[in-house]
């Protein structure tokens, strides 16, 4: 049975075929990162929404409202794309039509759920699409070009299992804050290989702050933690944090929760109390079974990055590649350094 916060939405034939079309459409105009495409996108939604079923509109709707942590979409018809025996350079990935189609029906999907797609300025040379796959060796299984006394820059396809985590930056959840930006609201993936059908895997939060004592809630929203610097920030960009929260307390009636498995600790004048909730939630998100996600070409996974934790195993077949971008809900308040594409700071 479906957890209460992960929902599936199933497209049907004709509303597939026209998601398709619209795809098609935005990569001949250029995909996410051409200007005017996200107004574009915005209208091939609306357009779509007006096909929708009541059910479907009404769990698109828990999405846009922040009452989902995932959402699950199904039924998006992809011609056959047969991996290869290894992938090739990224920047050449990233200009393929293939992956440009993905792209832009990701784009499609966000704007359906009332999210913009954008991109922080320090991150991915400010490029709203990351292919994220093996492209730099260090995998469980070394690349067929890959020396065996090679150094290997450290990523989450290097040979690493993926923690518990929300993406950064953890500066803030909704508004910006300090001349930071928040995080994203979401993140959208899907994948353009995935043969070993390695899952992505999700923890709901709602459930595990539910069942802490209400003191240790209380002490998570206190300014008691650091965080460091993401690795995929830009070289001399994107600082660590002392004394922030992690947990929020929302305008609109929600919370938003950050945190990394890797990168919290205890900041020094934590007192004791913080330190038995930083604990506490520690155990309960190591003792909480997540929800697993085969990602295909014919699916989408949209995580709410502010209810939400998202993690995966070791992945062993060097030929997955998933496509992901960032979305910020009607409810974020960035720092904007373009509009369109849309570019915040980071």
């Amino acid at each position: 049975m479906p957890h209460s916060e992960v929902a599936y939405l199933d497209f049907d034939r004709e509303q597939g075929q026209a998601i398709a079309l619209a795809s098609d459409s935005l990569t001949d105009l250029g995909g996410p990162q051409a200007g005017k495409v996200a107004a574009q996108a915005r209208l091939f939604a609306k357009q779509l929404e007006s096909t929708l079923s009541t059910e479907q509109k009404s769990t698109l709707q828990r999405f846009r409202d922040g009452l989902l942590s995932a959402l699950m979409f199904r039924g998006m018809p992809c011609p056959t794309d047969s991996p290869p025996e290894r992938l090739t350079d990224i920047s050449v990935m990233a200009r393929s039509s293939r992956c440009q189609y993905l792209a832009s029906r990701n784009q499609v999907l966000l704007a359906l759920a009332q999210h913009r797609s954008f991109a922080f300025d320090i991150d991915n040379e400010g490029q709203q699409v990351r292919l994220v796959g093996n492209f730099k060796g260090g995998g469980s299984i070394p690349r067929p070009d890959e020396k065996p006394d090679a150094e290997i820059e450290i990523s989450s396809h290097a040979g690493l299992q993926l923690g518990p985590h929300t993406e950064a930056p953890y500066n803030c959840s909704t508004t910006a804050s300090n001349g930071h930006s928040p995080a994203p609201c979401a993140l959208i993936l899907t994948a353009r290989w995935n043969p070993a059908h390695e899952p992505t895997h999700v923890i709901p939060l709602r459930g595990i702050i539910e069942r802490m004592a209400s003191l240790d809630v209380l002490a998570l929203t206190s300014p008691s933690f650091d965080f460091t610097r993401s690795d995929c920030f830009a070289r001399g960009h994107g600082n660590a944090g002392k004394a922030v929260s992690m947990l929020q307390y929302n305008a609109n009636g929600g919370f938003s929760l950050r945190y990394n498995s890797y990168r919290f600790s205890l900041n020094d004048n934590a007192d004791s109390a913080v330190a038995r909730a930083f604990a506490a939630f520690q155990e309960a998100v190591n003792s909480t079974r997540p929800e697993m996600f085969d990602l295909q070409a014919d699916t989408a996974l949209l995580i709410n990055n502010s209810r939400a934790l998202h993690g995966r195993s070791i992945i062993r077949d060097n030929r997955r590649l998933l496509v992901r971008q960032f979305g910020y809900s009607r409810f974020a308040a960035p720092i904007v350094i373009a509009e369109d594409p849309l570019l915040v700071r980071g």
